[in-house]
């Protein structure tokens, strides 16, 4: 299926967690299925030689400068990734399979990640998107009723058909690539809900590397450099004995997430506390289903 993971970059901060990222995954042994590495520079940033000699180290290495003139967030981010989903249509649109949208505070967490996402979108029916759903966010209040907050979608770090750009119509490129590609690829029946892309957090990282149902994590909201240091490191033989406590951890971890929930009423902060909350019940009303 011949995968396609692309790496967006805006500065050199990316650049040199990407570097790590890079390097993490060539320690793993090589995938069963082969795959492209896509270096994607903002047209504010040059082409970087040195990324591209590390993933070319890796795996066939192709780069492009993205030719769009908006800029700021969240805006720069959806043209850059509209002009990917273009290049990528126009290369390898012909075939199966999936572009990764791998974004620097990401990182693999088993050494098979990408035979199991492959393998998680080839037995689905020509899916368009298979990522880390997000259920609808209500801000919990006290003594109130629950303010709506967030729309369901699937988090933009996701697998993408190599198609998408010309299966979707032209007018979803002015809004925020992953809060209008999840309604439309919902409607025509081509998502996939997958549990082996997840949230993780600076807190939780170390155990997640250590779970067996993730295979790549993502420290949304997280200092990323930090997050991506401590889930590039090895995991020691003292960490492998905690694993039959991490069920309980994870339960700690979400009662003091209940805890916040009411301190944080505002801003980003109470977003996320607030997501993370709500897809932790989702997730496990999925589990016990």
């Amino acid at each position: 299926m011949n995968p396609v993971i692309v790496l967006p970059y805006f500065s050199q901060e990316e650049i040199s967690r990407y570097l790590k990222i890079v390097r993490h995954i060539g320690q793993y042994p090589r995938p069963q299925c082969s795959f492209r590495f896509l270096l994607a520079a903002s047209p504010r940033t040059e082409l970087d030689a040195l990324l591209h000699s590390r993933c070319e180290e890796i795996a066939p290495t192709y780069s492009m400068q993205c030719s769009t003139q908006v800029f700021g967030y969240p805006h720069g981010a959806t043209a850059m990734f509209w002009d990917v989903m273009d290049y990528v249509d126009q290369k390898w649109g012909a075939e199966a399979g999936f572009s990764l949208w791998l974004e620097s505070d990401m990182v693999p967490v088993h050494e098979t990640w990408l035979d199991q996402l492959t393998d998680e979108w080839s037995s689905a029916n020509d899916p368009l998107l298979m990522g880390c759903y997000v259920p609808p966010i209500y801000k919990r209040r006290f003594m109130r009723s629950a303010k709506f907050m967030l729309d369901e979608h699937v988090n933009g770090g996701a697998c993408y058909a190599k198609n998408l750009a010309s299966s979707m119509p032209r007018s979803v490129r002015t809004g925020v690539f992953d809060m209008v590609v999840y309604p439309i690829a919902k409607s025509l029946g081509t998502v996939v809900e997958t549990q082996k892309i997840g949230f993780s957090t600076i807190e939780s990282a170390r155990r997640d590397l250590l779970n067996p149902s993730k295979v790549l994590v993502h420290g949304y909201m997280q200092d990323k450099q930090q997050f991506v240091d401590r889930c590039v490191a090895p995991v020691l033989k003292h960490e492998r004995l905690t694993i039959p406590l991490i069920p309980a951890l994870n339960r700690i971890d979400m009662m003091k997430r209940h805890f916040r929930v009411w301190f944080f009423r505002f801003g980003r902060q109470a977003m996320f506390e607030n997501m993370m909350l709500t897809k932790n019940q989702s997730d496990s009303k999925k589990r016990a289903a």
